[in-house]
């Protein structure tokens, strides 16, 4: 029988960087072959001679921690010396790591939830929900629904919410609450938002978001002031107050500028201006509920206010708790579940990444087995307290602020490491050379047919692939979409388009191109099947999808991100074969390294 603790047989630079993957006390010592190294230590661990432990060899694992010019060798030299029990670091390593990621908090089943929620919780042909205990459609949550739908590839359902924001607009342009009561400036603003994100799908809204900004901006005072049709709609002011009209600007400034009509922009200006003036305080203390403050820090964000956002929110980080907890107002410690994901997003959209990961996975934790979040939580220091915002109900706008704060969780930690991505390629990268393979196809055909092929690159980093085609095959044209506008600037190649955007929302029409490709991105999409779907949908039909990515067989080789996702290769083509007539497996892709099994290639004709 073996005791614990190993032998590592190598005592080179390998050997002692395992010693971090597996930990000091686990090590009995290192073997090695060299005069040089034997009696001295590494990291206080004695480098001995083979003879020294032969006693031991029976007793405990040797792991051989050399490289792989000299793996067999020493392998051999053990079996010789009868060692029975051997293993490779690298099959070691490969093994910790894939048990840390089976462990770990399974974010992917956290989106999957929060999407069957959403699907569950839509009133057929109309909107989402208010909340579990009111289980009718809420215009203002409906409305701001549809921007973070298109951002997750939910194309159907947000222009169907759209049609029904725009039959129940009023005569006057203004939109009311779930109860259809009466109109609100907040509600009718974030229907807008939704409404001018999906124009270019849905041109009809257009007369629709010009009559709900007039509405809108009739209520303004002469001096700047947005207020409420009614008085005392906001009560104390303590929960919320009219500062959140601050996140009602950005429609109009946008809506100027879409329908050419100068005064929105001039007017939302004014009232942002008016609200800096006469509540600075309110602004810059955390008056309110988070969630409804995070309001205010994210419309100022949208109105170009950064630095004083940051200022705001330096308040906030004092009250951040180590497990990432901000309480819901400053004076209690239970905290706000959709206030939490809004001043995650703001401190991601502001680059701290640190603050706005530790608050969006506190949240996360308070999810249901349902897959929805109440509208607030009591803490572990204080059990005993009374928490009052929604206690008993599951809200929808968690929802909808948890897939906004995934969004800007991926691309500020994309953009802060735009540096790490490789600009260029070997031309004889087993990667490359499949993409490069298909593309010579299609100029072959090309020829025949006297028109350009369109070759599009989703996820493209710094366009290392797809510089190397242009300069292979300079006929072609090529398209660049990528979540970071910081990683696309290295392109650096005015033939190459670049346009922002994400595998699950591609900026482009329905069949755009001949070929469509993905490397290395697709692990990163979390909604997999919207990406593909997505890609299939931006192809013409006939023309190609090729997804390169790692074989989750392999997980484990690498660490790996929270959300990041290896491929089976069946269940792939499961999904692949809903867009495409054919697919094909391309097994041990090259890369830097020969083919190891690592990287698999699909490749499918679109139907």
């Amino acid at each position: 029988m073996q005791s614990e603790g190993y032998i590592l047989f190598g005592a080179g630079e390998i050997g002692s960087s395992f010693i971090d993957v597996i930990g000091r006390e686990k090590v009995l010592c290192f073997v090695d072959n060299s005069p040089q190294k034997i009696g001295t230590k590494i990291m206080e661990v004695p480098v001995l001679s083979l003879n020294d432990v032969r006693e031991e060899l029976e007793e405990h694992c040797v792991i051989v921690t050399v490289g792989r010019d000299k793996k067999d060798e020493i392998m051999g030299q053990l079996e010789q010396n009868n060692v029975k029990s051997i293993m490779y670091y690298e099959d070691v390593r490969r093994k910790i790591t894939r048990e840390k990621i089976e462990s770990r908090v399974d974010y992917i089943k956290i989106y999957d939830k929060a999407i069957e929620w959403l699907k569950s919780n839509i009133v057929e042909n109309k909107g989402i929900i208010n909340n579990s205990g009111v289980k009718k459609p809420y215009p203002e949550v409906t409305g701001y629904f549809i921007p973070s739908l298109l951002r997750w590839g939910y194309r159907d359902m947000a222009i169907s919410f759209a049609k029904w924001l725009c039959e129940i607009q009023k005569p006057d342009g203004s939109w009311y609450d779930t109860e259809d009561k009466e109109p609100y400036i907040f509600d009718s603003a974030q229907i807008l938002k939704g409404l001018l994100s999906i124009r270019h799908l849905y041109p009809d809204v257009d007369k629709n978001i010009r009559r709900g900004c007039d509405w809108i901006l009739s209520n303004m005072s002469e001096g700047g002031r947005l207020p409420s049709p009614r008085e005392n709609d906001f009560g104390d002011g303590k929960t919320y107050s009219e500062i959140i009209h601050i996140y009602c600007l950005s429609p109009l400034v946008e809506a100027g500028k879409i329908l050419n009509m100068p005064e929105y922009i001039e007017k939302a200006y004014c009232i942002l201006a008016y609200y800096k003036e006469h509540e600075y305080n309110q602004i810059m203390q955390f008056s309110l509920l988070s969630h409804f403050y995070a309001y205010v820090m994210e419309g100022l964000l949208d109105m170009g206010e950064e630095k004083l956002v940051r200022e705001a929110m330096e308040g906030i980080s004092r009250l951040q708790k180590e497990s990432g907890a901000v309480p819901a107002y400053r004076d209690v410690n239970w905290v706000c579940s959709t206030g939490l994901f809004q001043l995650a997003l703001v401190w991601f959209r502001l680059g701290e990444l640190e603050r706005g990961n530790k608050a969006f996975s506190h949240a996360c934790k308070l999810q249901n087995a349902s897959g929805g979040w109440f509208g607030s939580c009591l803490s572990d220091e204080e059990p005993n307290e009374v928490n009052t915002y929604f206690p008993n109900s599951e809200i929808s706008w968690a929802v909808k602020y948890f897939l906004d704060a995934l969004y800007w969780k991926n691309k500020s930690e994309f953009e802060k490491q735009a540096y790490m991505f490789k600009n260029t390629l070997s031309d004889s990268d087993g990667r490359y050379l499949i993409i490069e393979h298909v593309v010579g196809k299609l100029i072959d055909e090309e020829e025949q047919n006297a028109a350009p092929i369109k070759i599009a690159d989703i996820g493209c980093g710094k366009g290392a692939y797809l510089k190397n085609l242009i300069r292979k095959y300079p006929q072609g044209q090529y398209a660049a979409v990528d979540l970071s506008e910081t990683v696309m600037g290295y392109i650096g190649c005015q033939e190459i388009e670049t346009k922002q955007g994400t595998l699950t929302d591609i900026p482009y029409e329905d069949n755009s191109f001949d070929f469509v490709y993905t490397c290395e991105a697709l692990e990163h999409a979390v909604d997999i099947e919207n990406a593909v779907g997505e890609m299939a949908r931006v192809t013409k039909p006939g023309g190609m999808v090729a997804i390169i990515d790692k074989n989750k067989d392999m997980l484990g080789y690498f660490e790996i991100g929270e959300w990041e996702q290896w491929f089976d290769e069946r269940e792939l083509c499961g999904i692949m074969r809903k867009y495409c007539g054919q697919v094909s497996v391309i097994k041990d892709v090259g890369y830097e390294e020969p083919a190891n099994g690592l990287f698999y290639a699909w490749i499918g004709k679109v139907e």
